[in-house]
């Protein structure tokens, strides 16, 4: 985390030195978390052996899966955002329009680097729009007061030609009012400052959305685990291979080294003889084995399941492949087996609800300017549903048994919103059905009459 003040970091030199410290420790690590994401492992890799012999390279896309794991349960479904005042719903629903993929994207970029970016901003027509941004797009910088709060965001991006060359290193310094463009050819050059505009929002429109507080991501602590099982995997490969390619060794061989005619053939020859004839001629005392390295199968295994175990155990991730997941299980049985991503999933929501109450508020800021309102961003309410696969069944009987103990909405809200989307919403729907039912039943008796 870095503590500056806004004048330090508007100073030419102090933010040269500041990018550079940026990309020379956080990017690296950024870059090295999305490799493992893409399953381009480090260790493995990387290894190297002596030449001639076996070196197969199997890495695992476990980092791969641990993210998309995590991510759909934490926001498989689509926030909910709602207030009571129904002028203000229908105005922000316009605003906040094809929200859930954006939302799903930053938390999955936060989940692999352990922290995401999104930037809102006004395009050329004057509407709100927003960007999401990986880790070692943006440096945040934070007041050093006791709240912390973001005093300014520097977005680092560059311009290359078609080679790949470097054409110019651009810094856009964002503070409460305005944006501070900087640019250099080189990356040994000294940034200049070239222009200052407006953002016409109301705060540093970059949002944080951080992983955990330590910022890191969910299988950034499990990277030695991965390393160590790719080595396994891949050291039983090379066993296997080995052995396909083992040597033949005789002792006291007794023929099959002689043509027809008893002629002692050559030793290239002798190996054509026995690939074709398959017959060997020993002595007493002669043997024929192939020379393979000894290895202990049941080791290895046992450690390459101690391995896999602890890397779901500390990741907090389920391994669907476990043989518990399967048959019928209640929902009480599901959840308990998924009770370590829960957790995780309660970290992820706690500072994404606070990143996206920033968001709700620059937005309603926005919106009281434009349609001349004074919305409170406050009133808005984030609803979170976990992308859970539920007992159905269980859930409707359990609501059923609040019947008389709780209110209708309360009641209804318990149900799934494949089922219930909208308690209030619901309730309207059965009273408009009660009372055509009720209209039917007396004209129905009114023509019995």
């Amino acid at each position: 985390m870095y503590k500056f003040k806004l004048e330090q970091i508007l100073n030419e030199r102090f933010l040269t030195k500041l990018v550079s410290k940026f990309r020379n420790n956080e990017v690296l690590k950024y870059e090295k978390l999305d490799r493992y994401y893409m399953s381009e492992n480090d260790a493995i890799k990387l290894r190297s052996v002596a030449a001639g012999k076996p070196n197969n390279k199997i890495a695992h896309g476990f980092a791969r899966y641990i993210t998309n794991m995590a991510t759909s349960y934490f926001l498989g479904k689509p926030i909910k955002f709602h207030t009571d005042d129904e002028g203000f719903n229908e105005i922000l629903s316009a605003y906040m329009e094809g929200i859930y993929n954006i939302n799903y994207d930053i938390s999955k970029a936060a989940s692999k680097k352990g922290i995401s970016f999104e930037l809102l901003y006004i395009n050329e027509n004057g509407k709100l729009k927003s960007k999401k941004y990986e880790g070692e797009e943006w440096i945040p910088i934070y007041s050093s007061r006791p709240d912390e709060f973001l005093e300014c965001a520097v977005h680092i991006w560059e311009v290359k030609d078609i080679d790949g060359n470097l054409l110019f290193d651009y810094a856009d310094v964002y503070d409460k009012s305005e944006i501070w463009h900087f640019v250099r050819r080189n990356k040994s050059a000294v940034y200049d400052l070239i222009d200052i505009e407006s953002h016409y929002l109301s705060d540093v429109p970059l949002i944080l959305y951080l992983n955990n507080e330590e910022m890191l991501g969910d299988y950034e602590t499990a990277i030695s685990i991965i390393d160590a099982y790719d080595r396994a995997q891949s050291d039983t490969a090379n066993d296997m291979d080995y052995f396909t390619d083992a040597y033949l060794t005789i002792v006291g061989a007794g023929g099959g080294f002689t043509d027809a005619n008893g002629n002692e053939l050559s030793t290239e020859e002798s190996q054509k003889s026995l690939r074709n004839n398959r017959v060997i001629f020993l002595d007493e005392k002669g043997s024929a084995s192939f020379l393979t390295k000894n290895s202990n199968d049941v080791s290895n295994e046992n450690y390459k399941n101690r391995l896999f175990k602890d890397l779901f155990f500390i990741c907090q991730v389920p391994a669907m492949t476990d043989e518990s997941f399967a048959g019928d299980l209640s929902g009480i049985a599901i959840r308990y087996k998924l009770i370590g991503l829960e957790q995780l999933a309660i970290m992820k929501e706690n500072k994404f609800r606070l990143a996206l109450a920033k968001k709700l508020r620059i937005i309603t800021d926005f919106i009281n300017i434009r349609e001349r309102k004074s919305f409170d961003a406050g009133s808005i309410k984030q609803v979170y549903e976990r992308n859970f696969v539920d007992n159905t069944k269980e859930m409707i009987e359990n609501t059923a048994k609040l019947e008389g103990i709780v209110s209708k909405e309360t009641q209804l809200n318990t149900l799934p919103a494949s089922i219930v989307d909208n308690a209030k919403e619901e309730l309207l729907r059965i009273e408009e059905e009660t009372k055509r039912n009720e209209g039917l039943f007396l004209e129905s008796e009114r023509e019995d009459e």
